[in-house]
């Protein structure tokens, strides 16, 4: 019986290299993409998924772009917040600078110096969502995702507070999960692909750490209220820990993988 299937799956194999297209079907994935997505999977310090993202839109099957907007515009809230389109002025650290120990801005602030992320801190996301429409490079984004887009990038920080995840390499898969399973958002489906195909092609012996951080995100983040809708520019004197409890961040369903406070 093996013998047998071995031989027809040799057969069709044949067929296949002979009559390459006689019973293909078109390709959905775009081939050009497919290659900057493997440079992606090659070196994903390299060539990120902030570049793969904004490339794929050109050529991305209408279906796919859809599907993401109907996902992102049935969540609860999204029509408030999309209707507001808050997008917060820059932040400085002096602005942080006297808010009391255990509280969001000092934890936050602590985040930001602790890690060198002053840059962050300082992005203005009106200029930068001009700059990104003006390149082209929300052209075939639908108008819902590409505001999301920019208002995840200006509250990314506070999330990695509010949720106990390091700026290190798996914190942010730890993140990453954490808003895929909130948001179902193509930036973070694109970053488990990339690190799916690195791990499996690539580096094997970093499975067992990126996978760890991977499922304690994801969990947090299915278990948790949605972070993405809230100004929390305006929480910055709430105590973190009244912000966990109130928006079901449950630290204690997940290990230490990728988290700040090993």
């Amino acid at each position: 019986m093996r013998d047998a299937r071995h031989k027809g799956l040799c057969h069709d194999l044949a067929v296949s290299t002979e009559n390459p297209s006689g019973n293909r079907k078109p390709p959905i994935v775009d081939r050009d993409f497919a290659e900057r997505f493997l440079r992606a999977v090659d070196r994903p310090f390299d060539y990120g998924v902030y570049f793969l993202f904004h490339d794929w839109w050109a050529e991305a099957p209408q279906d796919a772009i859809d599907s993401y907007a109907a996902i992102l515009e049935a969540k609860d809230g999204f029509a408030e917040f999309y209707e507001q389109r808050h997008i917060a002025d820059p932040l400085h650290l002096d602005d942080l600078a006297d808010h009391a120990p255990g509280t969001l801005g000092q934890a936050y602030r602590s985040f930001i110096v602790d890690h060198d992320l002053e840059a962050n801190l300082a992005t203005n996301y009106h200029e930068f969502h001009a700059r990104l429409a003006a390149q082209g490079a929300l052209d075939r984004l639908p108008d819902t995702v590409a505001f999301a887009i920019v208002r995840g990038f200006q509250i990314h920080d506070f999330l990695h507070v509010l949720t106990n995840s390091s700026p290190r390499p798996n914190g942010e898969l730890r993140m990453a999960a954490f808003h895929f399973g909130q948001l179902q958002f193509p930036y973070h489906a694109m970053r488990m692909a990339v690190t799916a195909g690195h791990l499996a092609f690539v580096n094997p012996e970093a499975i067992t750490g990126a996978m760890d951080a991977i499922a304690a995100g994801w969990i947090l983040g299915r278990a948790a209220q949605n972070l993405h809708f809230a100004r929390w520019e305006d929480e910055l004197d709430t105590p973190l820990d009244e912000l966990r409890a109130a928006w079901g961040i449950q630290l204690d369903l997940v290990g230490s993988a990728g988290s700040l406070v090993r």
